[in-house]
Formats: C-alpha cells, structure tokens, sequence
C-alpha cells in the first residue's frame, strides 16, 4: 500500500518534505519486498543517542510488517478517518458490500498482533533508511492512534453475544445494555430478581427499582428474594439489593421484619453471614437501621448462640461489637453474660483477645462485673498466655482501682515466677504502675524477700519488672530495695541485665539525696 500523493500544507508533518515540498521517492524499492532504504536524519526524533545500525532489515519483523499493513488498511477504510488523504480508495464494485472481511474476527488475532507490536522495538529501526519507509513507519503510528477507534467499531459487530440478563427484559435488549434509564413494567422482572441481583448491571436496576417501585411490585421483589436471603447476602452484587431492601422507604417494616426472621431462623447460616467478609458488613447494616423491639429480642437470642464463635473471628467480632454499641442495656448484659461465662477461652484467642478488650469497655451493665470476676479467677494462666497478657494488660489499665486490688491479692505469692515470665511480666510492671501503694508493696516485698531475688535481678525479663518497682516505690521501701540492690553491686555489674538495675538504683539513690537536701 502506497501513501496518496498530497500537497505541502495538507502533509501531516511538514518537517519530513525536502526541498520545494515534493516528497523524495528516488531509489526507491516497492513496497511488497518490505526492504526499503531509510533517511536517517529526516527521523532524528526516533533515533536514540548513540544508535548503531546496520543496513538490512531485521527478518523477525517482517511477519508483524505484513499484519500491520493489512490492519492500517482496515483502519483506513473506517469512516471519519482522521488523515482523509491516508483513506483507501476502494473500487466502485465494493461499494455497498460488507466490510466484515476486513473486521478482527476473533480476539486472539487483535491480542497476537499487541504482542508483536510490544516485541518490535520502534526506537530500534535497525536497517531502514529511505523516506518512504519512513512513510510507511508514520502510518503505523497513526494505526497506533486509531486503535481505540478500531476496537470499538469491533465490538459492535460482537454484538450477538448473549448477556446474562438479556432475557429478562425481552426482545432488543440488547441497546438497553448500556445501563437501562427507562420504567421497565413488573412483568420484565417477575420471576428473574434473583438472576439480576447477581448481575452486575441487574443489581442496579433492581436497587433502582425498589425505589421507585409500587408497594405491590415492591411486595413481589421480596416474595422472590425472601428464601435466597442467605445467599445474595454473601454474594458481591447481591448484598447490595439486600441492603436496599432494608435502607429503602417503600419496603413496609413487615417485610423488613420478616426478613430478618428468615435470616436469624437458622443460626448456623446466620453464624457463616456474620464471618463472612460481606456478610458482616450487611449484618452490621441491618442491625443499625433496626429500632423495632421485638426484632432486637430475636436477634439478641440468635446472637447469645453464637457469641463465642463470633468473639474468635475477626469480622464476627465487629457484630458482637455492634449489637453491644446499639442495643438497650438489656440485650447488652445478655450478650456479655456469654461472653463473661466463655471468657478464658475467647481471651486465650488471637482475635478473641482484642475483641474481649472491647466488651471490656462496656462497664455499665451487671454483666461487666462477673467478666472481670472471671478475668480476675482465670488471672495467672491468661498473664502467662501469649494472647491473654494482653487482656489483663488492658483490664490493669483501665484504672479500676477495686480491680487492680483484687487482682494483685488474686497472684499474691506468684510474683517471682510471674516476673521471670516472657509475658506474665509486663502484667506485674503494669501491677506496679497503676495499682495504689499499699498494693505496690505487697508485690516488691514478696520479690525481695524471695531467695531468688538476685536471680530476678539478672533475669533478662525479671530486670525490668525491679526497675520498675523502684519508680514506682516511696519512703523506706525504696530505701530498702536500693540497699539491697547496692550491697551485691559485684555481682550484679558482672551481668548485662544486673548492671541496668545497678545503674537504676544509684541514679535513684542520688537523686533522693538531693531532694532531701533541698
């Protein structure tokens, strides 16, 4: 294929014509041998710096040559073509005949050709140096340009590919595709809600129709959905026409109700929507969009059946969270009595002990005082366990001055051992931190009358838990810990751990000093 012949100002770049405007065409080579001289500097913006080359073409490229030109062909015959001098002019016996031999049949060829143009380095032209390859090169470009254009006139005649809801709204829907605006009367969707909530552009429709809908056609949307409940819930576009269902105006609170009936009934299945990752977040809606007493009595006795298996998830975690943050008091205490009487085992969980953490937090219902009981009895295992230190931590940190009383009463003549323990010991420094004095001694004592004191000194976590217990010590307790500590200065400075210790207690000694001077 050659270029048309053109004038200096329709050329589409003017930089390429030499001399009086006509294009160089002399020693040229005919197109089909594809092995065409190439005047280098007339393309300087292609050249990469430093860019050897030879003088042959390169056969590798020379199958991508031959589709590109039937493709640029394609392109050319479009309508509208940006470049009109660049269009083909076809013979008078064609007009009028279809063009679908000059159409992409089939994907796999337009992905082929994707591939080779990728493969083909354009910056590289290695071995073409004449201007009408040059040409030639300039119309791939403008192939490259139009490719959006081509593709799209393709896939209109791909347009006999059934949609997955064509069916449903009857003959010619296939121009309503594109995102139905119109009314579309109840008997287009009768019998097909639960095929369109699982569509894309079906769940759309549905979630629009519910707003603009009749009570009875409405009615008939939640006759058809009603028993699928479970499964468009967990379903990526169905669970948003669950939720339209229960945000839309013109759903009756009856039907409302009786689908929150069908969907708590079977608690199994109820169990398996609140762990489930959309599941949960549609749980979570519902639950805040429901103020009708009756239907929070139902759903507390659902949720107390699977409150332990939901406090060891994480996504059933935040409906617990969410039930205990909306209901009334009531409902809160019934659920957190599950929880206070499961505790150990939710606590010693890797999500059980953060969301435990949470109902910690709700102190304003009987149930709060048996948890903390329950905490407070199962204290000694959930202060070793890797997960539950971190719920007595907490418990410990809420300030709870009763608490932190009974709970260091609760480990009384376990705090050597406690002290030595990877995780047990941040529980005793937190102990020590935020309980009052007299339960601050109580602990220091027991640790320096102990017969391993030393050995608590030079542990690698027992040291930390006796720096603490000086911060934290007054009057002649301190005085006490430090003679101690200071007496068996050379073998504490002996040992790495010994010697930060040793070095806690003399800063502090000092310090004492000065402050009494004052």
């Amino acid at each position: 294929m050659r270029m048309a012949q053109m004038n200096d100002d329709d050329h589409p770049f003017p930089f390429m014509l030499q001399g009086g405007g006509t294009p160089r065409r002399e020693n040229a080579v005919p197109s089909s041998s594809r092995n065409l001289p190439l005047c280098m500097e007339e393309l300087p913006f292609l050249m990469p710096y430093g860019f050897q080359h030879s003088y042959q073409i390169n056969p590798t490229h020379q199958a991508s040559f031959a589709q590109w030109f039937f493709y640029l062909e394609m392109a050319q015959s479009i309508e509208d073509h940006s470049f009109p001098f660049m269009q083909v002019q076809r013979p008078a016996n064609e007009v009028g005949t279809s063009s679908s031999s000059r159409t992409l049949h089939d994907s796999s060829e337009e992905q082929s050709l994707a591939s080779q143009m990728e493969a083909l380095n354009l910056s590289n032209l290695d071995g073409f140096h004449d201007y009408e390859t040059s040409q030639y090169h300039e119309d791939w470009l403008q192939l490259m340009r139009n490719t959006e254009n081509v593709n799209t006139r393709v896939s209109m005649h791909q347009s006999h590919l059934p949609h997955p809801i064509a069916g449903v709204l009857g003959p010619g829907s296939r121009e309503k595709m594109a995102w139905p605006r119109t009314h579309y009367n109840p008997e287009h969707l009768q019998g097909h809600c639960v095929l369109m909530a699982k569509d894309p552009r079906g769940s759309r429709l549905l979630q629009q129709k519910i707003d603009q809908a009749t009570p009875q056609e409405n009615f008939q949307i939640v006759k058809e959905l009603k028993y699928h409940l479970h499964e468009l819930i967990k379903h990526p576009y169905g669970n948003f026409v669950i939720l339209k269902l229960f945000q839309s105006r013109n759903i009756s609170v009856v039907q409302k109700d009786t689908c929150i009936f069908l969907i708590t009934v079977n608690q199994p299945k109820l169990k398996d929507l609140c762990i489930h990752d959309l599941g949960s977040r549609v749980i979570q809606q519902i639950l805040e969009n429901e103020q009708v007493l009756g239907v929070i009595n139902l759903i507390t006795h659902a949720m107390r059946c699977i409150t332990v298996a939901l406090m060891i998830n994480f996504n059933g975690g935040y409906v617990i969270q969410q039930c205990l943050k909306l209901f009334p008091s009531e409902h809160k205490n019934a659920i957190l009595e599950v929880v206070a009487q499961n505790c150990y085992d939710i606590a010693v969980n890797r999500c059980g002990c953060c969301n435990i953490q949470k109902c910690i937090q709700h102190d304003d219902v009987p149930a709060f005082y048996d948890l903390v009981d329950n905490l407070i009895l199962n204290a000694e295992d959930l202060a070793k366990d890797q997960y539950g230190n971190y719920v007595m931590q907490y418990l410990v940190k809420r300030k709870i001055l009763e608490v932190n009383a009974m709970l260091v009463l609760e480990l009384r003549n376990k705090y050597v051992g406690l002290s030595t323990n990877k995780y047990a010991s941040n529980v005793v420094e937190d102990l020590l931190h935020y309980s009052r004095t007299e339960n601050v001694a109580i602990i220091v004592e027991e640790i320096m009358k102990s017969p391993n004191f030393l050995q608590v000194v030079q542990h690698q976590y027992g040291n930390y838990v006796v720096q603490r217990a000086l911060q934290f010590t007054e009057g002649s307790l301190h005085e006490s810990l430090c003679d101690i500590i200071l007496s068996n200065h050379s073998k504490l400075n002996s040992c790495l751990h010994g010697k930060k210790v040793l070095h806690v207690a003399v800063k502090g000694r000092r310090v004492r000093r000065l402050e009494n001077n004052i």
